[in-house]
């Protein structure tokens, strides 16, 4: 993983409880470091410090996810920093953790999403519904496609994996970052959406576990 963080206090704590808990770990200390270490794309996890003063973190998460960036960002957010710590789930980080935060915490969101498919490389083509996570682009019938960012992070989690029945609890991860009450309803009123604007029959009901995408032949 990669720790972006110019706080040598904070980060050696991390890099030694990762260490101990069994992860490599790479720590950049600068945005210098961190382009340098991101443009080579050999991370599975990136933990990114906001507010830090040698960091723009919302600019090098863009320019990332811009570039093809696919590895699961864990947004490390000091408190009171942000009206809403949403913006950095739009802005393309998979988590957040708001300092200051328990080291076990840390540890159990990384095997979260250590369980997680990788963001898909390239366009998905299901029927006559693309989604380009590249450009950030969803056609139907070749026409662009206007998605809430909720309802943009529950699509591609499905058609990454569009064989796979995915419950509630694990479409709220994609959505908030984490479980956490009346997520379930949450879930339905962006599939809600979804289905009005792509069409009812594209994401399947599973009574009594949750959704997946419609096969396609």
């Amino acid at each position: 993983m990669l720790l972006v963080h110019d706080d040598d206090s904070i980060a050696l704590q991390v890099v030694t409880q990762m260490h101990l808990a069994g992860y490599e770990v790479d720590w950049a200390s600068s945005e210098y470091e961190a382009e340098l270490s991101l443009r080579y794309r050999c991370h599975d996890i990136v933990l990114l410090a906001f507010g830090e003063s040698g960091v723009d973190a919302f600019e090098l998460l863009r320019r990332y996810r811009r570039l093809g960036g696919n590895a699961a960002v864990v947004a490390l957010i000091p408190r009171g920093l942000l009206a809403s710590p949403m913006v950095v789930l739009d802005g393309g980080a998979d988590d957040y953790l708001i300092t200051p935060f328990d080291l076990e915490d840390l540890r159990s969101r990384v095997r979260v999403l250590m369980r997680r498919p990788h963001r898909v490389q390239g366009p998905v083509v299901l029927g006559n519904l693309t989604v380009n996570q590249l450009d950030d682009l969803v056609l139907l019938d070749d026409l662009p496609v206007t998605l809430r960012p909720s309802e943009y992070r529950l699509l591609t989690a499905l058609v990454n994996e569009p064989m796979r029945v995915f419950s509630r609890s694990e479409l709220a991860l994609h959505l908030f970052g984490r479980t956490r009450a009346a997520s379930g309803s949450a879930v339905d009123v962006v599939v809600h959406g979804l289905r009005r604007k792509l069409g009812p029959e594209k994401i399947v009901t599973i009574r009594g576990v949750g959704y997946r995408m419609r096969q396609t032949a």
